[in-house]
């Protein structure tokens, strides 16, 4: 009874996904003889692959045994204000976004914040005049990959970019580029690091017009100074 419940409830779901028996197969990582078995009745899933059968049937592990869709709240925008801007907000155990009622004569709202921490959302899109999410994009960006005027981030582009990467007129991270650059390995105008390429460099290893470095340093430049 359990293997004819499981292998009907198999067919439904790949039918409703618009999946064939060698798509789904795939992404399981079996073959299309396998999931025949399944639908057919002549056998179960290995126990091992349920956790991703499920996923690739937008199911959960519960739901694809038992066949019994569970309640999941459905998100609704509500009202809500932040950093004194009035927006929308939705919210869900996936992903949260609030986007402010007031916009610039562009359509840009001035406060857009969108974040998400499952796979499918990690390039959740924030654009704004303050933009705050996994992509930020708008004059002051915050996010893991942000570009704006002002951009913080593990990956920035900007006037002023902080980040692990970050490239700018003035940067500041591990990997920093920009007319005023600082960090472990530093290359602009003026560059401060570890490893410090500029026209006026400081750094243990200093390559530049100017180039400054410690007494145990490494310097190469038209004019060195070593302190």
């Amino acid at each position: 009874m359990y293997k004819r419940m499981l292998g009907e409830t198999i067919y439904r779901l790949r039918k409703e996904k618009g999946l064939s028996q060698e798509e789904l197969g795939k992404l399981v990582g079996i073959t299309n003889k396998a999931v025949s078995k399944w639908e057919t009745y002549e056998a179960n899933p290995d126990i091992t692959l349920l956790p991703l059968l499920a996923q690739s049937l937008g199911v959960t592990c519960d739901e694809l045994l038992t066949d019994i869709k569970a309640e999941k709240d459905d998100p609704k925008p509500k009202e809500l204000v932040i950093l004194g801007h009035a927006g929308m907000v939705i919210e869900s155990t996936e992903e949260y976004e609030f986007v402010s009622d007031k916009k610039t004569k562009k359509g840009l709202p001035y406060l857009h914040i969108h974040i998400g921490k499952q796979i499918h959302t990690i390039n959740a899109k924030a654009r704004g005049v303050i933009a705050i999410g996994n992509n930020a994009k708008g004059i002051i960006s915050i996010g893991l990959f942000s570009i704006g005027l002002v951009s913080l981030g593990l990956f920035s582009i900007g006037l002023l970019a902080l980040g692990i990467a970050a490239i700018g007129l003035v940067s500041i991270g591990v990997f920093a580029f920009g007319g005023l650059a600082i960090g472990s390995i530093a290359a602009g105008a003026v560059s401060i690091g570890a490893i410090a390429i500029g026209f006026v460099s400081y750094g243990a290893v200093s390559i530049g017009y100017y180039a400054n470095t410690l007494s145990n340093g490494h310097a190469l430049g038209k004019h060195i100074f070593i302190h």
